[in-house]
């Protein structure tokens, strides 16, 4: 009779707590009867909570007077469910379904309630704060305020053992005293060198762009066969930039599904978490 129940909520035999629960609100949401008016709908209500309880449940014994292993007895293998049973299962699968839920929304408010006496309250809080707002500065900088367009003279070529890229440096054309370093690969560099014609055009001016808010210098445009050919910087911590607006971004879950529910008590600790290792990971990059 238990492979019956897993095969209720179309699991396999064995299958975890966890399975067991996901599967069961999943099909107690698309077959429950304020959703659902078909009798096939109200017969699989009643069989799932039946499985549900007797998967989950150890001390199981509230059913009604016949039971899902009456209905399938091979005894009597087509008695078909009076209608005075099937409303007395109705309404045990509704109490047991109100209750099951009743009990959930209890844990979720002790867990919260826990949650919010912790000091995790306030650094979830801090944190999520913190990583929307970076997040959406991050948005502004590379995809909404226009780049600064500068006009660069190259200055020096050298490899950088640190990040293992060739970092060139360029003097700003109109400010001496600024200075732009556009990092690259070998195989880059050298369509850099073929297009741009480095070695050739040593006193060449550059367009080269970079963002308006943190100033990270992003592009340098070249002309080749009359066409303008642009190439990124790989050593703009915007090579990682959709990495950070997800890890980032998450956190904004926390805030929206703030209260007593799973939903908030889970993301409190785990993407707090992880907006700190995207942080961590930020300033590594920005350390280069």
């Amino acid at each position: 009779m238990i492979d019956k129940h897993y095969r209720t909520l179309g699991l396999p035999v064995g299958a975890s707590k966890e399975r067991i629960k996901k599967a069961y609100r999943k099909l107690a949401m698309l077959y429950h009867p304020d959703k659902n008016q078909s009798q096939k709908a109200h017969e699989k209500f009643i069989l799932i909570n039946e499985a549900y309880a007797a998967l989950t449940d150890d001390n199981y014994v509230s059913k009604p007077s016949k039971t899902a292993d009456q209905k399938y007895s091979k005894k009597k293998p087509n008695t078909a469910i009076s209608k005075e049973e099937m409303e007395k299962r109705m309404e045990w699968a509704r109490n047991y379904s109100r209750l099951k839920n009743i009990k959930e929304s209890r844990i979720n408010y002790i867990s919260y309630i826990q949650l919010s006496n912790s000091p995790m309250r306030k650094i979830s809080l801090i944190v999520s704060i913190l990583s929307v707002l970076v997040c959406s500065v991050f948005i502004l900088d590379y995809f909404l305020v226009p780049y600064e367009s500068v006009d660069g003279v190259l200055k020096t070529k050298t490899f950088n053992t640190n990040s293992g890229l060739f970092d060139l440096t360029f003097n700003n054309f109109g400010n001496s005293n600024d200075e732009l370093v556009f990092s690259t690969d070998l195989d880059e560099l050298r369509k850099l060198n073929a297009t741009c014609a480095f070695s050739t055009n040593k006193d060449g001016v550059y367009k080269i762009e970079r963002s308006a808010i943190f100033g990270q210098v992003l592009h340098i445009y070249c002309f080749s066969n009359y066409r303008e050919i642009s190439f990124f910087n790989k050593g703009s911590f915007y090579v990682m930039l959709y990495f950070f607006l997800i890890l980032f971004s998450l956190p904004l879950i926390t805030l929206v599904s703030w209260g007593p529910n799973s939903l908030h008590i889970v993301s409190s600790y785990l993407f707090t978490y992880a907006a700190l290792f995207g942080f961590f990971i930020l300033l590594i990059v920005l350390s280069q």
